[in-house]
């Protein structure tokens, strides 16, 4: 199962551990073939860094108890459909994978990337302040896990192997609806 001994310090750290459990133990009881995937923060078209700093609002209740952990996993949601797509050709008993891309970063350092796409796709755009003020906060305690698994055993090559490529991604993404649009008059 994990290579590595497992201590979650918050209730729903516990809970999702205790579910974890408690499905691991259903797929042996029923001779089933099962993964369990441990997902990063999810992002992708729609919910991004780059989504929030082009819309303008402030961050979420949410986004603001987020702001002072040093490093977060995050994962693409493409990314997370290669994940699956690879689980159905593989059989396993009782798998967990971490679902995360190659480069866990602060959120500060995630938004100013995201702020530096924006303001060079768009220097006219007014693009308000939307990164995480962590100065002076106490820093929540978190770790970075590994992909290793998900890309030895089921040999899942990541669309977004990083917050920028996938950043880089949405944005591209932007131009070609653009694009699109204007090339048929549909706005």
């Amino acid at each position: 199962m994990c290579s590595h001994t497992v201590n979650p310090k918050s209730e729903s750290a516990k809970s999702r551990y205790a579910a974890e459990k408690g499905w691991l133990n259903l797929i042996d009881d029923l001779d089933l073939s099962a993964f369990i995937f441990r997902l990063g923060g999810i992002y992708g078209p729609g919910r991004s860094a780059v989504d929030t700093i082009t819309k303008g609002e402030s961050l979420s209740p949410r986004q603001k108890s987020r702001e002072s952990k040093q490093y977060t996993a995050r994962i693409h949601v493409a990314d997370i459909y290669q994940a699956i797509l690879a689980s159905m050709s593989v059989r396993s008993s009782r798998r967990i994978y971490n679902v995360v891309d190659d480069d866990p970063a602060p959120r500060a350092e995630v938004f100013a990337f995201a702020r530096s796409l924006v303001e060079r796709r768009d220097p006219n755009l007014t693009v308000h302040s939307t990164v995480p003020d962590t100065q002076g906060r106490i820093v929540a305690a978190e770790k970075r896990v590994s992909n290793a698994r998900l890309k030895e055993e089921l040999g899942v090559r990541l669309l977004h192997p990083t917050y920028k490529s996938g950043l880089q991604g949405i944005l591209d993404s932007w131009r070609t609806k653009s694009t699109y649009s204007n090339e048929t008059g549909d706005v």
